[in-house]
């Protein structure tokens, strides 16, 4: 397919006909699809947009647009299929309003490749071809503002498709995953400068150029691993589990038992196992540390309760064991507007006691709370109250754990690099994700969000544990390193021993600085190039 396109894109004098230029930008958006998990044909995304760039030669503002849409609704429909059934089963969303939903999110994120598209073609109309070398600027300037924008939604970064490739991912420990991207539409970059007929005066030695520096970065990663100490000086043996508990089962009253039994039975495993730290996933059980005092009477303040028996429970296993726990809890506090609840991770130390609990800081919007919920008070009622109203967390404080400091995040947090960056920076000497992917069941959504979460452990340099309820769990060590994880829908305890780590790379040191320069280059050559070509008589 991917020769198809370049023959049709590259061997031509002159400007495609707008219906193959949005032939070809679709087949972009299917190739860079196929790049991602579950189909992992990583190298894909080192050509896979070439089609795509090729055929804004000469293209207006609206088939660039066309192009940028056609392109970027391929790729995050394929990527992204699986929000429809998702939001029908478990969100409370009829099929069609399911399916709307997920047409208005694909047209949403696919809106930014249709402003790079148009942003290229703009270029190119003033300045030809060589304009493809700020390619690599622009994708990153807008993927950073997409990581932001509406509380943000990174999810299908160009460098999350270079998660097995480990060589270049060791880029994203100087400027994060966003320093991946930028290499990988670099090498499209350059492989378009190379195609276009005819050629460009430098275009070849430029494009080579780009070529040899994505090269050049892979061969310098690889020789990172390979340095890499085989024995870690410091390490510590963990465990994550695996209960396997469907989402429609876990708040049935008649399972809270036989939920809490399997996971005391694969803890007691665990340590049996060596484990020093055990971690559940996230909201483990049905059960909470703390819970709303039903006895309260009407018209009096809110309050909560400590669940005495689930907390000697937790504590007892922590102390016959010797061990420290690390357990998701939906957990329940009074507070001045009421009674809150929080999506919490809870640490339990060896001596039984209970530590201050991780609460989840970017909560997911539309799923765990309402955006902007006083103009959008009809939503939670349209879905017949399925969206649940979790208060945000505040603190960004590692988890104490007999073996260091964990650096904690909840589910749809591991998508975030600057928020993940900012919990290891606080003195973590590893990290700790706990999940609940139950929603996602069969579909590659849980290997994408997986795939993200190693990323994290390339930028930070730590090991990370992974707790999932119905997977991925795994152990990943501090260069994206899988060393051991389990399948999906199948109940597992994982177990080894991970490096623990204390220094800090350029890029938890400094953090999307990276980025943050594409934009500012980005808009300074935009400001540039219109300031250069407002002149009289140099044209448009």
């Amino acid at each position: 397919m991917l020769s198809v396109l370049v023959r049709v894109a590259g061997r031509r004098a002159g400007p495609l006909t707008a219906r193959r230029a949005i032939l070809c930008s679709a087949g972009s958006g299917l190739l860079l699809a196929l790049a991602y998990p579950r189909s992992d044909l990583f190298l894909l995304a080192f050509v896979a947009l070439v089609p795509l760039l090729m055929s804004l030669e000469g293209a207006s503002r609206g088939r660039a647009l066309a192009c940028g849409y056609a392109c970027g609704a391929v790729f995050f429909g394929a990527l992204l299929y699986w929000v429809a059934p998702v939001m029908s089963r478990y969100g409370g969303l009829s099929r069609p309003l399911a399916l709307l939903f997920l047409a208005l999110l694909v047209f949403y994120l696919a809106s930014y490749v249709a402003v790079f598209a148009a942003f290229l073609a703009w270029s190119w109309r003033r300045v030809g071809p060589l304009s493809l070398l700020v390619c690599p600027v622009a994708w990153v300037a807008l993927e950073i503002l997409r990581g932001r924008m509406l509380t943000g939604f990174p999810w299908g970064l160009l460098g999350y498709s270079q998660v097995p490739n480990l060589p270049l991912l060791q880029a994203a420990a100087f400027g994060g995953i966003y320093a991946v991207s930028l290499l990988v539409m670099a090498a499209n970059a350059g492989l378009a400068l190379l195609a276009i007929r005819p050629a460009p005066r430098l275009g070849r030695p430029l494009g080579i150029g780009l070529l040899l520096l994505v090269a050049a970065v892979e061969i310098a990663g690889a020789l990172v691993l390979q340095g890499a100490p085989a024995v870690p000086r410091e390490s510590v043996r963990v465990a994550a589990l695996q209960p396997n508990v469907a989402q429609d089962r876990k708040w049935r009253p008649n399972e809270t038992g036989r939920i809490l039994a399997d996971l005391v039975r694969m803890t007691r495993a665990a340590a049996a196992a060596g484990a020093k730290v055990v971690v559940w996933p996230e909201s483990s059980s049905p059960l909470s540390i703390r819970r709303p005092d039903l006895g309260v009477g009407a018209g009096s303040r809110p309050a909560v309760q400590p669940d005495d028996a689930y907390v000697a429970l937790l504590s007892g296993l922590a102390r016959e064991l010797d061990i420290s726990l690390i357990v998701g809890s939906v957990d329940y506090r009074s507070a001045a507007g009421g009674l809150r609840a929080y999506n919490s991770a809870v640490p339990v130390l060896p001596d039984g006691t209970l530590g201050a609990p991780y609460d989840k800081v970017h909560l997911v919007p539309f799923g765990e709370y309402v955006p902007l919920a006083h103009l959008l008070f009809f939503v939670n009622r349209m879905v017949g109250g399925a969206i649940a109203e979790f208060a945000p967390g505040t603190s960004f404080a590692p988890l104490p754990t007999g073996a260091g400091e964990a650096a904690t995040f909840v589910c749809y947090e591991a998508i975030f690099p600057e928020l993940v960056r900012r919990l290891a920076g606080q003195g973590g000497v590893f990290m700790v994700n706990l999940t609940n992917d139950a929603w996602f069941g069969r579909s590659p959504a849980a290997a994408q969000h997986f795939a993200m979460a190693v990323a994290r452990t390339a930028e930070n340099r730590r090991s990370l544990v992974r707790a999932a309820n119905t997977g991925i769990s795994a152990l990943v060590d501090p260069y994206g390193r899988v060393l051991s994880q389990s399948g999906l829908l199948t109940q597992a305890t994982v177990v080894g021993t991970l490096p623990v780590r204390r220094d800090a790379t350029p890029y938890a040191r400094a953090g999307d600085w990276l980025a943050w320069g594409c934009v500012i280059l980005a808009a300074f050559y935009a400001a540039a190039l219109r300031a250069a070509f407002a002149r009289p008589g140099s044209g448009s």
